[in-house]
């Protein structure tokens, strides 16, 4: 397809599913408490939005580039305000009115599309009442597959995903903890979005086995509640690390339903006849 006149507003649109434990909106509303008053930046078509504002009675306010997008966004009802903003040129003076206006500001996969991100986040810490927080998400270029693809020379940019096409920066959790401490902020809770690691790399097992025995090479995002912090910058990059060094029992039990789930679509493909037959058997027999 030809980059002239693509429309990527809809690119980012999601349907979003309450039961999903392992989507990183998902992760995020869980930190977000019931009839908060959120900053949505890089609130895209607004399902998050749209989530929050159904289901915990939130209070929104959007931040967007696309214009195409915000208006997918303000067709949700979900938004008392949507301001469209470029990251890359913004200033807090600009907004003066949100000042001390917000319990949250979400910034979930935004960071890695801007060109310098110390300098777009800066900016949001004014913004927070006292005692708000932040809730951000950022994606894992130290995932498995994306390793295992560098050993065979290869780093090809897709639609979306980790290696998102405009994307203009990568984080580990290492540059993340760091990038933090820079900024003032410490990061109170870590979650992690799980996925699993193909293995169709042709790399020696050695290799390979290596990649698999780090527990980061099988996460996917990083899901984070993080607070402005008076503590110096070496303080903060300890206390960081020490929360986004994700251990194995906090991956395990994501990457086992997700290995259940591969299994099964594999003996029972979704919407085959076959698994229907399944699930009516099923539902039969729990009403015994």
């Amino acid at each position: 397809m030809s980059e002239v006149g693509y429309d990527r507003s809809r690119i980012y649109q999601v349907s979003l599913d309450p039961e999903n434990e392992n989507d990183a909106r998902i992760i995020a509303s869980k930190y977000i408490p019931s009839n908060s008053v959120v900053l949505d930046v890089g609130s895209a078509c607004g399902d998050f939005g749209a989530f929050l504002h159904r289901n915990k009675n939130c209070e929104m306010h959007g931040m967007e580039f696309s214009p195409e997008s915000i208006a997918i966004a303000k067709e949700t009802g979900a938004y008392s305000a949507i301001n469209r903003v470029d990251l890359n040129s913004f200033e807090s003076a600009a907004f003066e009115n949100y000042w001390k206006s917000f319990d949250v500001i979400v910034l979930l996969d935004v960071l890695e599309h801007v060109v310098q991100p110390n300098k777009a986040f800066h900016p949001f810490k004014t913004f927070l009442k006292e005692g708000g927080f932040f809730v951000i998400s950022l994606p894992n270029v130290a995932f498995g597959d994306v390793k295992l693809q560098l050993l065979n020379d290869d780093f090809s940019y897709t639609e979306t995903g980790i290696l998102d096409k405009t994307h203009l920066k990568f984080f580990t959790f290492k540059s993340i903890a760091d990038f933090f401490s820079r900024q003032g902020v410490r990061l109170l809770d870590c979650s992690v979005v799980v996925s699993d690691v193909t293995g169709a790399h042709r790399v020696p097992s050695r290799v390979r086995s290596y990649v698999l025995k780090d527990p980061h090479s099988f996460v996917y995002q990083y899901v984070m509640k993080a607070e402005p912090s008076v503590l110096d910058r070496d303080a903060l990059a300890q206390l960081n690390l020490d929360n986004l060094d994700i251990p194995w029992r906090q991956v395990n039990p994501r990457l086992r339903s997700i290995r259940r789930k591969k299994i099964l679509d594999a003996i029972l493909p979704p919407g085959s006849r076959r698994r229907q037959m399944v699930k009516q058997l099923l539902g039969s027999l729990r009403g015994l």
